[in-house]
Parts: structure tokens; sequence; C-alpha cells
């Protein structure tokens, strides 16, 4: 998940174990419109998230742990001071229309079971 600040864009990566994971183990990077973080070793394996295309222009990153919610937050340093509508460029596919579908056909089918 994400949120919007008035400076800073926060985004939120929830993950088992990573409380556990070593702060030299977390390493993030970032371009104008891209950031990166890996995590060297989660339960044994190379961890990479990354997120090109961003709505807006950034000037760096800095990571945040949350300690005991297995939880990093990555503040998105805004390079100019304005409101985010979306994290990212939309693509022709919208977020919004793949979550539209499953939910309404699956109430088709509750209501064929009931029938």
């Amino acid at each position: 998940s994400w949120s919007d600040g008035k400076k800073t864009v926060s985004i939120y990566i929830e993950l088992e174990g990573l409380d556990d994971v070593a702060d030299d183990a977390l390493t993030c990077d970032s371009g104008e419109k891209e950031v990166s973080l890996t995590i060297a070793a989660l339960a044994g394996k190379k961890r990479r998230f990354a997120l090109s295309n961003l709505s807006n222009e950034i000037d760096g990153v800095k990571l945040v742990r949350k300690k005991g919610k297995n939880t990093v937050v990555l503040k998105l340093q805004k390079k100019e001071e304005k409101t985010w509508y979306s994290l990212v460029e939309s693509s022709g596919r919208g977020g919004g229309d793949d979550d539209d579908g499953p939910p309404g056909g699956m109430g088709g089918m509750g209501g064929m079971d009931m029938a």
C-alpha cells in the first residue's frame, strides 16, 4: 500500500520475517521516476521490489523500518510538493477494471448456487 504526504510519498512493504533481516541486507535505490528495494536474504531468498514509471519525479528515497510489524516504509522524496493521485503512471490496463471483475462474477455464482 502507499500514501501521499506533503513532501514524501510512502510505500509500505510487509513481508513475513522482515523483522529478522539485518539493516545492511536492505538496499534502496532510486532514479527520477523509479525506486527499488533489494533484500539480500529473506527466508534464504533474495527478494526485490521495484517500481518504475512513478507518476511524478522524486529526489531520492529513505528506508524506515517498522519493527514488530514485519514492515518497511520507502519514503520517496518528492521533487515538487504536489499531490500524487496515483503512484505510477496509468498504463492501458487499469487496476480498477481488474478489481471490478471478480466480485461481480462471484456474486453471480453465489446467486446460481442459491437457486
